[in-house]
């Protein structure tokens, strides 16, 4: 009996010992890393008025909300359109609208996706103002 218990044993040392060996390990790199978010990119619109004939810069920033983003507009859009200056928020409507407000969240303009990469001015009626992205124009050695 001492033999056959020695013998079980030995076998079930010599079982673990070849599961263990026996195990490939993965090429896992042990070392954990992480990443920081990238800042969103700002979008930089030329805003203008053909009615007017005038023209200025502005700005949507970083998300406030899922459907509201920062906009920022210079001191001399408000010769583009009235109160375009005070303009705070872009929010998308979900509907194919935009709406541009100030602080309080009032409307100062509502714009549609345009002909290619223009926003264009429904709200008020007589606004004919276009939303031109700065960004995504090609250089003028590029045209």
């Amino acid at each position: 009996m001492k033999t056959l218990t020695i013998a079980i044993l030995a076998a079930a040392v010599s079982f673990g010992l070849w599961t263990y060996w026996g195990q490939e390990r993965p090429g896992v790199d042990p070392i954990v890393s992480g990443s920081i978010p990238a800042k969103p990119a700002a979008h930089s619109y030329t805003i203008s008025n053909a009615a007017a004939n005038t023209a200025c810069l502005a700005e949507r920033g970083g998300p406030i909300s899922s459907r509201s983003a920062r906009f920022e507009a210079a001191a001399d859009c408000d010769a583009v359109w009235p109160g375009l200056a005070r303009a705070r928020t872009w929010t998308n409507n979900g509907d194919g609208t935009v709406v541009v407000a100030d602080a309080q969240g009032e409307a100062i303009l509502t714009v549609v996706d345009g002909d290619g990469l223009a926003y264009e001015a429904v709200e008020p009626a007589d606004a004919m103002i276009t939303m031109i992205s700065a960004d995504e124009m090609p250089h003028p050695a590029q045209q």
